[in-house]
């Protein structure tokens, strides 16, 4: 992978809305479909770990980072190959 992501906001940009929701559900169970704000706000004030040593988006990130997020397995996201479907 070229480069760290350092936030959630930007595994969001990254990836998009439907992807960046559906990855966070691994993390937190506060994640809100009608706001990725709210989301990442969620997620940036809840602790993941029960020594609150760790948010839940610092672990998201670190996950990315690390290629342990659903996101980061290629058979799971979408790739667009330039072969449109015809009927």
């Amino acid at each position: 992978m070229s480069g760290k992501m350092k936030t959630i906001h930007g595994i969001y940009k990254k990836h998009g809305r439907e992807e960046f929701l559906e990855a966070a559900k691994d993390y937190s169970s506060h994640v809100h479909p009608e706001s990725i704000n709210k989301t990442i706000d969620e997620m940036e004030s809840r602790w993941y770990d029960k020594a609150h040593r760790q948010t839940e988006a610092e672990k998201m990130v670190e996950d990315y980072n690390n290629g342990l997020t659903i996101l980061n397995d290629a058979d799971l996201g979408y790739v667009d190959t330039g072969f449109g479907m015809t009927m």
